[in-house]
């Protein structure tokens, strides 16, 4: 038997670390929603701010995919318009939303 090493033919490119990432993000964020520590919505705002900065760095692939995922989060709960949040941007300050959990008070 030939004991040749498995991850010999595994290719770590660019995309799969993106999947990857972008996979256990979203694993992470559905535990956080789910402890109530963010809502969806927060997530949302969030990632389409990314997703606005990247188009105006000139990144349309990159800016595409995250209001993908800004558009999921956005329907999920009660579910809110991405094109409010879109026009809201440029309204608000992060936290004018809620986009930033307040700390617990401590006592």
């Amino acid at each position: 038997m030939e004991n040749k090493n498995k991850n010999e033919d595994f290719e770590i490119t660019p995309k799969l670390v993106f999947d990857l990432n972008l996979a256990l993000y979203l694993d992470l964020v559905a535990a956080l929603e789910g402890a109530g520590a963010i809502t969806y919505r927060q997530m949302a705002a969030r990632v389409l701010n990314i997703s606005m900065d990247a188009r105006a760095d000139g990144e349309s692939g990159l800016a595409t995919a995250l209001e993908g995922v800004a558009k999921g989060f956005a329907g999920q709960g009660g579910g809110l318009s991405i094109e409010l949040l879109k026009a809201a941007r440029s309204l608000r300050e992060d936290d004018a939303m809620g986009d930033i959990p307040m700390r617990p008070d401590e006592g």
